[in-house]
C-alpha cells in the first residue's frame, strides 16, 4: 500500500475492491483576498480519501509540519 492511501483513508491495507473514490491530493493555496490564516498542518478527509496539503515557503518547513502531524495523530479526526 502507498503512503497516500494510508494517509487519506486511515486504512493499513487496500480493500479487495480498491478505494472508492480513488485517493487524491489537494494543495491549500492562500488567495490574495483571503485574510484567514492558511493551516500549518496537512488534513485528511477519510470520507472521500483525500489529503489536503498546505503550501509552505520551504520544503524544510513543510516536512517539519508534515512529520509533526503524522507523529501526533491517531485514528479519526484531523490527520
Amino acid at each position: 500500500d502507498s503512503l497516500l492511501e494510508r494517509l487519506s483513508s486511515r486504512s493499513s491495507v487496500v480493500p479487495p475492491i480498491g478505494f472508492y473514490p480513488s485517493p487524491s491530493v489537494e494543495f491549500i493555496h492562500k488567495r490574495d483576498d483571503d485574510f484567514s490564516s492558511t493551516p500549518l498542518f496537512p488534513m485528511a478527509n477519510t470520507c472521500v480519501n483525500c489529503i489536503r496539503l498546505p503550501l509552505h515557503a520551504s520544503y524544510h518547513l513543510f516536512k517539519e509540519k508534515f512529520d509533526f502531524a503524522l507523529g501526533n495523530t491517531y485514528g479519526f479526526g484531523r490527520a
